[in-house]
C-alpha cells in the first residue's frame, strides 16, 4: 500500500513539472526588436508572444514621459502577462481596444537593478487588445523592459504596421533649441578655400629654368663669397678718435625787472579791506516766512468711556490705529506705545 502510495506521489511530480515545462516553453521565444508607436491610432502590431523596448533619457528638465503602444489578440481563457525592467520608472497597462477598457495595471520603480511583475487576465471572450508602456529613465542611461505573454495569447495576423506621421523637425531660423528651450550651439562649416591652386595648375605654372641662368647664378654667389672672404682677412685700420669740444651756448641778456615799490603794496593791502568791507555791508534778503500747514484733524479726539465712569480721550495726531481683536480694545500710538481695554469694561467709543 505505501509503495502505492508513493508511486502515485512520484507521478503527480513528474506531471507538474512537464506542465511547469510546458509553460516555460509558451513564454521562450526569440527576441524580436520591435518598433515604438508613440501613438495611439497607430500602434504597433506583435508577431511573437515576447517583446523588447528601450526609453531614451530626455534633456535635464523636460519631465515629459514616454508611451509607447503595441495591439494584440487574445482569446477567451487565462491570459499571462509577465514583465521585466531596468532603470525604468513605469506604468503598463493591458487595455481591451474596444472603448480602451482597463483590464489590469502594472507599475515598476527603478529601485532594484531588475524588476520582475507578472498579471493574470481572464477573458470571455476573444478580443483585441492594447499594451501601453508609459514611464521614463530617472537617469541619463536608457530604460529597457521585456514584456511575455502566455496561455490564450495570439498575434495580429494579416496586419503590418503603420507608421505614425512624423513632423519634420528641422531647424529653419538663425537659433536652434532643444525639448527645454536651451539654445543649442551652432555647427561650424569649413567654407571651401578658393584660393589654394589645383595640383595639376600649380605643376603646369611652374616654368623651366634655363641652363644659363642657373650657371649665371652660381659665378655670381661664388665672387659673393670670395669678397666677403677677402673683407674678414684684411685688418681693419683704427679711426682717429675725435677730440669732443664743449660747445658754448650764447643767450640774449635778460633785464632784471624793478622792484616793486612799497607804495604799491601798500596800496594793494589797502585796496583788499576795502572790497571785505563791502561785502560785509550788503544786507541778506528778508526770507519769506512759511506757515506751516494746519493740520485738520488737531481738534479730532478719539474718546473711549468707561462703565465706572472714567474717560480717556486722545487726539487724532497722536493716534495710529485702534481696533477690536478677541474682546479687547487696542489703541496703538504714533510713539510705539500699545495700550489694551477690556470691551466688557468699555462703554461707549466716539469720535468727537
Amino acid at each position: 500500500m505505501r509503495q502505492h502510495w508513493k508511486d502515485r506521489s512520484r507521478q503527480t511530480r513528474i506531471a507538474a513539472l512537464r506542465w511547469f515545462a510546458a509553460v516555460c516553453s509558451a513564454f521562450v521565444a526569440a527576441v524580436y526588436a520591435f518598433g515604438q508607436s508613440s501613438d495611439l491610432n497607430f500602434p504597433t502590431p506583435l508577431d511573437s508572444n515576447k517583446l523588447t523596448g528601450t526609453i531614451k533619457a530626455r534633456d535635464i528638465g523636460d519631465n515629459r514621459l514616454t508611451t509607447h503602444y503595441f495591439v494584440f489578440m487574445g482569446t477567451q481563457g487565462d491570459l499571462f502577462v509577465n514583465v521585466v525592467s531596468n532603470n525604468l520608472d513605469a506604468d503598463i497597462d493591458v487595455f481591451a481596444a474596444d472603448g480602451m477598457i482597463p483590464l489590469t495595471k502594472m507599475v515598476v520603480a527603478s529601485d532594484a537593478q531588475a524588476n520582475e511583475t507578472g498579471r493574470l487576465i481572464y477573458l470571455r471572450k476573444p478580443e483585441r487588445l492594447i499594451l501601453r508602456v508609459q514611464g521614463r529613465t530617472p537617469n541619463d542611461l536608457p530604460a529597457t523592459y521585456q514584456v511575455s505573454f502566455g496561455g490564450s495569447f495570439a498575434v495580429v495576423k494579416g496586419e503590418k504596421g503603420v507608421d505614425a506621421p512624423v513632423v519634420d523637425q528641422g531647424v529653419s531660423g538663425e537659433v536652434a533649441v532643444n525639448s527645454v528651450g536651451t539654445i543649442l550651439p551652432k555647427k561650424a562649416e569649413a567654407a571651401p578655400r578658393t584660393d589654394v591652386p589645383k595640383p595639376s595648375e600649380a605643376v603646369a605654372e611652374r616654368p623651366e629654368p634655363d641652363k644659363a641662368e642657373v650657371s649665371e647664378k652660381k659665378e655670381a654667389e661664388v665672387a659673393s663669397k670670395k669678397t666677403e672672404t677677402a673683407k674678414a682677412e684684411t685688418p681693419s685700420k683704427p679711426r682717429p678718435r675725435r677730440e669732443r669740444r664743449a660747445k658754448v651756448v650764447v643767450t640774449e641778456s635778460v633785464e632784471a625787472k624793478p622792484p616793486e615799490t612799497p607804495s604799491a603794496e601798500k596800496k594793494a593791502k589797502e585796496v583788499k579791506p576795502k572790497r571785505e568791507s563791502r561785502r560785509r555791508k550788503r544786507p541778506e534778503p528778508p526770507k519769506a516766512e512759511t506757515t506751516p500747514p494746519v493740520d485738520p484733524l488737531a481738534n479730532v479726539k478719539l474718546v473711549i468711556v468707561f462703565k465706572n465712569g472714567e474717560k480717556t480721550e486722545i487726539g487724532m495726531p497722536d493716534l495710529m490705529k485702534f481696533t477690536v481683536d478677541r474682546g479687547q480694545l487696542i489703541v496703538i500710538r504714533k510713539n510705539g506705545s500699545i495700550e489694551r481695554y477690556s470691551m466688557v469694561e468699555v462703554a461707549k467709543v466716539t469720535i468727537e
